[in-house]
């Protein structure tokens, strides 16, 4: 009984949580699985280490509407990398995330990479099917090979940001 009650102690003081959104490299037309890529939990992007998505240094830290590179591998907010405008994904600069120029604008379930101040649509970047992110082809934006695999749910501005890094 002691050692049960131990054992409860030290998981509720070591703040025992789930773990978060793993995304993982997908391979292919048919999106076979790999290895763990990225880890998205409470509001942090993360690197992920091995194959299972253990949680490495922290590359991003966002909110509802703008992303921030991490100042640190612990996740304390950076300078602005992207600003979220309904669907279209701007980058910024500074630390109030001042909006620059396009870089992705969705459409649907179609992604497509944007140029200049207002975000002019160029040639397709991304497909999103299902939970398979598939490269796209052209400017209608033809599935290709397959490039991520998510699973659980990402909120979307965080799915837009890794995007956009890629």
């Amino acid at each position: 009984m002691r050692q049960l009650l131990v054992v409860l102690l030290l998981l509720l003081a070591t703040g025992v949580r789930s773990q978060g959104v793993v995304l993982q490299w997908a391979y292919g037309p048919f999106g076979t699985l790999g290895d763990a890529a990225f880890v998205v939990e409470n509001g942090r992007i993360h690197q992920a280490v091995g194959p299972f998505g253990q949680k490495g240094p922290c590359m991003y830290v966002f909110d509802e509407d703008a992303v921030y590179y991490s100042a640190d591998a612990f996740g304390s907010q950076g300078k602005g990398a992207y600003r979220l405008e309904g669907n279209k994904l701007y980058r910024c600069q500074g630390s109030f995330c001042t909006r620059s120029s396009g870089a992705l604008i969705v459409e649907g379930n179609k992604v497509f990479r944007c140029e200049g101040p207002f975000c002019n649509k160029a040639e397709g970047a991304f497909v999103l099917n299902g939970r398979t992110v598939f490269l796209a082809e052209g400017a209608f934006a033809q599935p290709s090979d397959a490039l991520l695999h998510v699973r659980g749910e990402v909120p979307m501005i965080a799915l837009l940001a890794i995007l956009a890094g890629l």
